[in-house]
């Protein structure tokens, strides 16, 4: 009998030990997930390839009080329900510490509860819809909501003279519904006259809601979507002859990539433009350039100065070990060093900022102005 107990006990370490990762003291387990393949992918790898620039930064400087940073990275190919699994896995199995992530709205909507019950610490770079942090003491942004950068281009419409718009709506997608119904509000407080259009995710020809869109002749075309869907609009809206100023938000960033000719003279809500001339900006552009081979988008520099709030917030930590320390030294972050503007959280762990509005001139984002 005395065997027996000893066998079962020895199996249930086995299985203990196969379940999980042991724990490592001497680093700091930063779970990343993201969109690296899939149709947003430009996305995801940005905001991966500035935070990893960051903590390759950081642990060569020494670390955080010692410790290096360890990411634990992982795709979630843009899917809700594969996010939410590596999540799970992340803090089941590896054991991590914070969770940077997800990168685009809906997957962080999921996974933001669950970070809540786990006592995770979670920062979205670049998840703008309100309610990811809704109620949610542990999840934190680094990019503004949807309703402030929709309220924000209403207010830069008028102030543009933009009396007339129509609005082109993605009713499938929360994103696109959530930065529509902000501008729609802010624009009745703007006395701007509105007309709207819907379209689905599945929709590739937009012909016949453009034919329409082009009869109201509006002065102006607000596309709250991403890029890759936004391509093909502005692609069939030329074929049309539509000749409107088109307008967007951040979700615009990385239309130069394929549409660079057809979005020209385009201008979208942003944080960051690559031809910022600021010390700061000048600096990570160079590394970034040096370390990808790539120009920065967006995306990129909410993935930098992600990591720069992390290493701001854990240096002033005294027991890493502790979830909520953690949590309570990000709500007390507040900083002006970082490339998107500086920041300190509201209530609601969000943060307030400038909009920075960018042009899209001969294939290429440029800065039209701060507002």
């Amino acid at each position: 009998m005395k065997k027996i107990l000893f066998l079962m006990s020895m199996m249930a370490l086995f299985v203990m030990s196969c379940g999980s990762k042991k724990v490592d003291s001497n680093v700091i387990k930063v779970g990343v997930i993201a969109p690296l393949t899939g149709n947003v992918a430009q996305y995801g790898v940005a905001t991966v390839n500035g935070f990893k620039l960051k903590v390759k930064e950081i642990n060569a400087a020494g670390g955080i009080n010692g410790k290096k940073i360890e990411i634990v990275e992982a795709d979630s190919k843009g899917d809700t329900q594969e996010a939410v699994n590596i999540f799970k896995k992340m803090v089941s199995q590896d054991k991590i510490d914070v969770l940077v992530g997800e990168v685009i709205s809906k997957p962080s909507l999921a996974i933001a509860p669950l970070a809540e019950q786990a006592k995770i610490p979670m920062i979205t770079a670049t998840g703008t819809a309100f309610d990811i942090t809704k109620d949610k003491n542990f999840v934190f942004r680094t990019t503004y909501t949807d309703p402030y950068q929709g309220q924000a281009v209403a207010k830069y419409a008028k102030s543009k003279g933009f009396n007339n718009v129509t609005i082109l709506t993605n009713s499938t997608s929360d994103y696109s519904v959530g930065l529509a119904d902000a501008f729609k509000a802010q624009a009745q407080k703007e006395g701007i006259q509105i007309k709207e259009e819907k379209y689905t995710a599945d929709d590739k020809d937009f012909r016949a809601v453009l034919t329409k869109v082009k009869g109201y002749n509006s002065n102006m075309i607000f596309v709250p979507d991403y890029y890759n869907t936004i391509g093909l609009i502005l692609t069939q809206a030329k074929e049309l002859g539509i000749n409107s100023q088109f307008m967007g938000g951040d979700g615009w960033d990385g239309i130069q990539t394929n549409f660079g000719k057809v979005a020209n003279g385009a201008i979208f809500a942003s944080q960051f433009a690559s031809d910022d001339s600021s010390e700061i900006a000048k600096k990570f552009i160079n590394s970034y350039k040096t370390e990808y081979k790539l120009d920065p988008i967006m995306f990129a520099a909410l993935g930098y100065d992600t990591g720069t709030i992390l290493e701001t917030s854990l240096k002033s930590v005294k027991d890493l070990s502790s979830k909520e320390a953690i949590r309570d030294a990000i709500k007390n972050f507040s900083g002006d060093n970082l490339l998107t503007g500086s920041l300190k959280f509201d209530e609601n762990r969000n943060p307030e900022k400038k909009v920075t509005f960018i042009e899209v001139k001969d294939g290429k984002l440029t800065l039209k102005e701060k507002f």
